[in-house]
């Protein structure tokens, strides 16, 4: 199917308008392309459709969702509609998609408006039955959207999801959890010819450093195949110092992935007795804290799968599958697009990835499955 194609145009005119919207999580406004999103959904005559926002603690503007629901739905598609900044290094403007041969280049092309946009031309193509659609915000920063959707009581009550993100176009089935800290140290400061006797933040950030260094290198078989180790990274070690000052204040931030199966509260829990014993004073944030995901029965999503069902992946990222999964729902991952160009300049997603996505969304969509 060539961008010439009725189908692919259409798909692609939605997805030029999706990245437009600059829905940059932290600096852009989602609310905007939330409601851009609602007045399509309503065109297709949805037995019930709502405009939600929540106020987040880490970006400029609230965060958004629009959830649209037909009949009685056996299964919720979501895919969130922010994105990550552009930073520096792209060639084109981000927030203008281009086409260049047979993939289309824009912040969000692979991550994920392409899902976004794959959905609406299946709408576009036949009228949807007993689902639910569920496009939300905030996932690249602090999923604080999705938390407040569901304790709201605003998820759709379909047994089944659909977490859109860039897959391959295959399943995914599995991932890590992920939990962040940060821990800020301080001193009086001073000229570096004081330093055997002031404290020493950095000094102090870099034992905790170590000591989570060794932490993570003594668990590096730990888990089953596939996701052996704990992922340890300490992030950055930041300070208002410099090689001849002894700073005031420094803060190191970290994170960790446990693996499917593994205790995330243990884990958070050993890790923050790290933190606090090797610097007692120091003051410790919790900054994420999700577990991990595995699908419950894939064979529930064999007929909208169709010969992708047997073709399922462990992915490297964390996904709000996790957040579904633990509220009651048989998830799967899936979407057009790879993970090794989302989040970096010129993303892109092929055509070929767009195609191969469509006829999953629309089964899901038609409500024609076992």
């Amino acid at each position: 199917m060539s961008a010439h194609d009725p189908k692919m145009h259409n798909l692609l005119r939605y997805l030029g308008a999706l990245v437009a919207f600059d829905t940059r999580n932290g600096v852009g406004e989602e609310l905007p392309c939330a409601e851009y999103l609602a007045g399509v959904l309503k065109s297709h005559n949805p037995d019930a459709l709502k405009v939600g926002t929540v106020k987040r603690s880490r970006a400029r503007a609230d965060g958004a969702y629009v959830l649209a629901q037909w009949g009685r739905p056996r299964v919720v598609i979501n895919v969130h509609l922010d994105t990550v900044p552009s930073g520096k290094g792209w060639s084109t403007d981000p927030l203008t998609l281009t086409q260049k041969g047979e993939a289309v280049y824009g912040l969000g092309a692979a991550d994920i408006k392409g899902a976004i946009a794959c959905v609406l031309a299946c709408l576009d193509a036949a009228s949807p039955k007993d689902v639910a659609v569920l496009f939300s915000g905030d996932e690249e920063q602090g999923s604080e959207v999705m938390a407040q959707i569901i304790a709201r009581g605003d998820m759709s009550d379909a047994p089944m999801a659909i977490i859109c993100e860039p897959t391959g176009a295959l399943p995914g089935l599995r991932h890590r959890g992920f939990v962040s800290y940060a821990q800020k140290y301080s001193g009086p400061g001073g000229h570096s010819s004081g330093a055997d006797n002031i404290a020493a933040p950095v000094l102090m950030g870099s034992r905790v450093g170590a000591a989570l260094g060794d932490y993570g290198k003594a668990h590096k078989d730990t888990g089953p195949a596939g996701f052996k180790g704990l992922c340890m990274n300490v992030g950055s070690l930041r300070s208002d110092g410099s090689h001849n000052v002894i700073p005031t204040q420094a803060e190191l931030r970290m994170s960790m992935r446990p693996a499917p199966g593994d205790d995330m509260q243990m884990r958070a829990r050993q890790i923050r007795e790290i933190m606090t014993n090797t610097a007692p004073a120091a003051e410790l944030m919790q900054l994420s804290c999700h577990s991990a995901f595995a699908c419950d029965d894939i064979s529930a999503f064999a007929d909208i799968l169709g010969s992708l069902a047997g073709k399922g992946i462990d992915l490297p990222y964390w996904t709000e599958a996790a957040m579904l999964s633990e509220a009651g729902k048989n998830c799967i991952v899936f979407g057009p697009g790879h993970i090794t160009v989302a989040h970096a300049p010129d993303e892109f997603v092929t055509f070929e990835q767009l195609n191969a996505a469509l006829p999953v969304y629309a089964r899901a969509l038609s409500g024609e499955f076992e």
